[in-house]
């Protein structure tokens, strides 16, 4: 009688052991569970921190701290988790975040508390090729923000020798032209890569693409030069209209402008636009600075 009491107090004793050991893998399962997706988060949140203030970058460094600090805020990280630093002459953003998980049954072990960190870091330099350029080819002349420039020219004065700015992108003909204002040419353009001009005025179709554009940005604020907006055209910067009828330019730059609108009939049809700032996500390169930059997340 003895001895069976014995094995059953062995059993319980046994048992407890058991229940505790699986209350703490159960626990070491959950809570490390826990942090991960924490984890997860927080490399997320970080990152769309530095991808918002990198857009601001290298112009305005205070606005790039500031949004990046406001998307800290958006994803629940206060500003004292938070680092937010610019270095290489505000062309890099970088941040840095903790935060605290809390656990749950690894407190029966005495485990209150994990913290898990984030790191990332952006950076902003000239574009180097470009999808969804619109048709028209500027020769830069030390543009000033905000001032309103021709993107396509009238044929009044007869100085271009028949080019008048649009350029031939991905196929010929007024079809192919209409549609690359309307929605941007399709195919990836590379600084140094040499594209057709597109000779004659192109009065109509120059016409119903900006028309286009503008009609779809009608919701948007005139006031604003902001971004996703349809009046925002991406163009090549080339080395020259110097040309005579369909001819060979080289691409030197991007730039972007602000649509202002299409004016005249015929021959005297021209396109205006507002030089911009403007930021995108493409590939970086090295060459000269036309207001159109890129960024890339590089940690």
């Amino acid at each position: 009688m003895q001895k069976g009491k014995e094995e059953s107090g062995a059993i319980l004793v046994i048992a407890a052991v058991g229940i505790t050991v699986f209350l703490g893998f159960l626990g070491l399962v959950v809570d490390v569970g826990n942090i991960y997706i924490q984890k997860a988060r927080l490399v997320s949140a970080v990152d769309s921190v530095v991808l918002a203030g990198v857009q601001e970058l290298p112009a305005l460094p205070n606005e790039a701290i500031f949004k990046a600090y406001q998307y800290g805020a958006v994803n629940q990280i206060n500003s004292e988790q938070l680092l937010v630093q610019l270095s290489e002459a505000n062309s890099r953003i970088s941040a840095k975040a903790d935060k605290c998980v809390e656990l749950f049954f690894l407190r029966l072990f005495g485990f209150d508390k994990r913290t898990v960190s984030a790191e990332a870091e952006a950076q902003v330099g000239t574009v180097c090729s470009y999808k969804g350029a619109a048709p028209f080819g500027i020769v830069w002349d030390d543009f000033q923000f905000g001032q309103e420039y021709t993107l396509k020219y009238s044929s009044k004065g007869g100085q271009h020798r028949g080019n008048f700015g649009a350029l031939r992108l991905g196929g010929n003909g007024a079809d192919n032209y209409r549609h690359n204002i309307k929605y941007g040419y399709q195919g990836v353009l590379k600084v140094g890569d040499r594209v057709y001009t597109e000779p004659g005025n192109m009065s109509g179709p120059t016409y119903d693409g900006v028309k286009y554009r503008l009609n779809l940005a009608a919701d948007h604020d005139p006031g604003r030069w902001n971004y996703d907006n349809p009046r925002i055209v991406v163009v090549p910067v080339i080395d020259s209209l110097d040309v005579h009828g369909t001819d060979l330019v080289t691409i030197i730059g991007f730039a972007a402008f602000y649509l202002e609108g299409c004016d005249g009939k015929g021959n005297e049809s021209i396109v205006r636009g507002r030089f911009i700032r403007y930021v995108v996500d493409g590939d970086i390169g090295c060459g000269e600075d036309y207001g159109l930059t890129a960024y890339r997340l590089i940690r």
